[in-house]
């Protein structure tokens, strides 16, 4: 079975006027969501080493690092620009692609369409494309991937950024399958280094490679034809369970991006579950009062654990994946966005007494984004269970929610008619016949 041709021949036949209009809208509030938290992640602290070392390799001026009103090479700039949207950990989060594929996909296509003036129509569907590209090898992969400790946001986000990469720059079938090969013997990123400025680091090494392969495979370097299915391949190294028949059910039928979530919680998506269950609870009784909480148990899946293992955090970037402070947090404060994780918040001693009456338990009947909050106060238990995919919003509502998370975002950054021109630029974000005219509203 030639899955790895198959997926190629796919990219290269699939264009903008193939794609679904709620596939483009959905595609639209995906670029706005990832936009907003790179503006805002291009002022942390966490990204300047890395900037610092891209200043001092330097490179063409070629495209814009989102933030600094400087350019840099394509590559430089998918580097950058990819850990800056990552860094707060709020992007969005697609279930299928075992991660998160905008922040692998966005940064790499966005330096190549500053640079070749690509417009709206070609940039939604080479992204739309590279979402699904990835979403097809990590269903081939099964989440055995992730269970083996991989970090597929950038192990599958090498993918996804290659075939967004190679839709621009109009690779042939050949170059793409090999440039799939490149991208394959590159796919690196492992789970273990969560909580540390490497996981934001991934998607923008993942799409600086993915570029990489595409712009290498069209000046004639070549791989193997196999990286996906071939023997001690990707889905044979990288997991036990892999199904490539998986990979091509519903092929060009069935577009992943429509089961997209996005963050309104600016912490690991496996913690969102118990926040909104804790949050219910408040609702209900309207409001908790800590010093009467007995004991607080928290319901998780194994998966959450993967993901949120971190018990004591000592920084902020810790403990967005805590489930004990997102916990502690919530019941306290509620806030629960980028301000909630600073080092201070997180060593609180009000938060680190209150971490002290919570128990994290696995639940092994829980499914992975499922979880279950029971609070005792003064001897009684209120009990919510909350699957935080299954909190369905309309395509209205979204699309408001995200606005409202996109100026609170970018408004310390950019002046606020900018900030509507910006939405407005994206709303109608096929009509513009050049990408590169976002970024005079940037700077």
């Amino acid at each position: 079975m030639e899955v790895t041709k198959t997926l190629a021949e796919f990219v290269l036949s699939t264009n903008f006027d193939d794609l679904p209009n709620e596939v483009v809208n959905e595609a639209k509030l995906c670029f706005l969501d990832w936009l907003g938290v790179a503006i805002a992640g291009a002022h942390d602290p966490e990204v300047n080493s890395l900037f610092q070392v891209i200043e001092l390799l330097g490179g063409n001026n070629q495209a814009t690092i989102i933030g600094k009103n400087v350019k840099s090479s394509i590559l430089n700039a998918t580097l950058m620009n990819g850990m800056s949207s990552h860094v707060f950990d709020y992007d969005d989060t697609s279930v299928e692609f075992l991660g998160h594929a905008s922040v692998a996909t966005f940064p790499c296509i966005l330096a190549l369409s500053e640079w070749m003036g690509i417009g709206g129509k070609e940039f939604l569907a080479a992204y739309v494309i590279g979402f699904e590209l990835g979403s097809r090898v990590a269903i081939g992969a099964s989440a055995n991937h992730t269970l083996k400790g991989w970090h597929p946001t950038s192990t599958i986000g090498h993918f996804s950024s290659t075939a967004a990469a190679a839709k621009l720059l109009g690779l042939t079938l050949d170059q793409l399958v090999y440039a799939f090969g490149i991208a394959g013997t590159q796919a690196a990123g492992i789970k273990a280094v969560f909580g540390t400025p490497c996981k934001p680091f991934h998607p923008g090494k993942a799409g600086f490679n993915g570029l990489l392969s595409a712009l290498l495979a069209q000046r004639g370097f070549t791989s193997i034809n196999n990286i996906l299915e071939g023997d001690k391949c990707f889905w044979d190294m990288y997991s036990t369970r892999s199904n490539p028949k998986m990979a091509l059910k519903d092929l060009g039928n069935r577009w992943s991006i429509l089961n997209n979530n996005y963050k309104f919680h600016a912490s690991c998506h496996y913690t969102h579950a118990g926040i909104e269950a804790v949050l219910a609870i408040k609702k209900e009784l309207g409001g908790i009062i800590p010093n009467n909480i007995k004991r607080v148990e928290i319901y998780v899946s194994p998966m959450t654990l993967e993901n949120a293992s971190i018990v004591e955090p000592k920084t902020g970037l810790e403990g967005k994946f805590s489930v004990p402070y997102v916990i502690a947090n919530t019941i306290l404060r509620e806030d629960t966005g980028m301000g909630a994780f600073t080092d201070e918040k997180v060593n609180d001693p009000e938060i680190l007494k209150l971490r002290e009456k919570i128990e994290v338990i696995i639940d092994n009947k829980l499914a992975g984004f499922n979880s279950k909050a029971v609070i005792n106060i003064n001897g009684e238990s209120y009990e919510k269970e909350v699957n935080i995919f299954n909190i369905n919003l309309s395509y209205e509502k979204k699309k408001e929610e995200l606005m409202k998370k996109f100026r609170s975002l970018v408004r310390l950054f950019i002046k606020k008619d900018k900030v509507e021109q910006l939405i407005s630029f994206i709303d109608n974000l096929e009509q513009q016949d050049n990408i590169a005219r976002i970024i005079d509203l940037l700077n």
